[in-house]
């Protein structure tokens, strides 16, 4: 049996609105999101300005496909004006670490001022809720699982820091101007698909040679991650959109699954499931400069609020990564079934 009919996201039972404008729509996560709130009957424009070179969804009778820029002023300020959304789900940001350490400059300004010109558009139409993608990398450095509202803020790179600006901004512009937001911390996200996604790949690349016992050469395998699959990333805010009109205006909540994994864990756990026995050699020249060593979300106010549960545990997501690469897990090679 094949592991995507052993794993169904949660999906909401109803559509949240009858509009909504989704930014990063192309992307690793905005192209799953428009596709599960047109299959509960919303009408998504689909905005992309394609910075990570992916295609925007196929326009149909439920998706309106839009190439634009969200620092584009007035042609945001246009596009809503034509299509008038109940509700936004804005996904569009400069996340890759590397690149934002390196050209900070225009994370600011797509994170940031895009972020900006994008409320001003939903304002100038009168527009009234917005879900937000912030992120768990948003809270200060803790050894125990991060909690919204009870566990510190603290931002410590580039990307945590527009993330931690587009936080006020929401907040600020929904009490000025009346509207509900609702901002989702999302941590680790994985899944085939992702132009970002360096490790994972980078990680199997090293494993499926004809070495029964490979060696993987890596930076630091000690931090621990909660790794979440895409496809419950994309149900996650779906959730978030569906409850914001019943939720407090504002609110916040985490996208995780409340379980990690160290990166040493996340390479034996690939081994394993490839029938691989991995050698681990971690190489100084690769270690990041700074990289926490814990990053443990707590699902649990969105599971409360929403009904949403992850429905991947990281075997389960690995296994689809591994098999989306055109790689052949070892039950698969023995005629066994995965496991749930």
């Amino acid at each position: 049996m094949n592991m995507n009919e052993l794993c169904v996201s949660f999906q909401p039972p109803k559509p949240p609105f009858d509009v909504v404008l989704v930014t990063g729509a192309a992307g690793f996560i905005g192209s799953r999101a428009v596709r599960l709130l047109s299959d509960l009957g919303c009408r998504v424009i689909a905005v992309d300005n394609g910075y990570v070179k992916l295609p925007l969804p196929a326009a149909s009778a439920q998706i309106v496909p839009v190439t634009a820029d969200i620092r584009d002023r007035q042609l945001m300020k246009q596009i809503f004006a034509d299509h008038r959304p109940d509700a936004v789900l804005h996904l569009a940001a400069v996340h890759h670490i590397p690149t934002c350490e390196r050209d900070p400059h225009l994370a600011f300004d797509v994170n940031v001022m895009g972020t900006q010109s994008l409320l001003e558009a939903a304002e100038a139409v009168g527009t009234g809720s917005i879900v937000m993608a912030s992120s768990g990398a948003v809270y200060v450095w803790d050894s125990g699982p991060l909690i919204e509202g009870e566990t510190a803020t603290g931002a410590s790179d580039v990307y945590s820091i527009t993330k931690l600006a587009n936080e006020y901004q929401v907040k600020g512009w929904a009490e000025r101007v009346g509207a509900r937001a609702h901002l989702v911390r999302l941590f680790n996200t994985i899944g085939n698909g992702d132009p970002n996604g360096h490790l994972i790949p980078d990680i199997l690349a090293q494993i499926v040679g004809g070495d029964e016992r490979p060696v993987v050469r890596l930076g630091n395998t000690k931090p621990k991650r909660d790794y979440i699959y895409v496809n419950d990333v994309a149900s996650g805010f779906v959730s978030a959109l569906a409850y914001i009109k019943d939720g407090p205006p504002i609110d916040t909540f985490n996208l995780c699954t409340g379980r990690e994994l160290s990166v040493a864990e996340l390479v034996h756990l690939m081994g394993d499931i490839l029938g691989k026995e991995i050698t681990i050699e971690s190489e100084l020249s690769r270690f990041r400069r700074v990289d926490r060593l814990q990053q443990l979300g707590n699902p649990e106010k969105l599971e409360r609020k929403t009904g949403w549960k992850a429905a991947w545990d990281a075997r389960a997501a690995l296994t689809a990564i591994v098999e989306g690469l055109g790689y052949l897990p070892a039950a698969s090679r023995s005629n066994t079934s995965h496991p749930a």
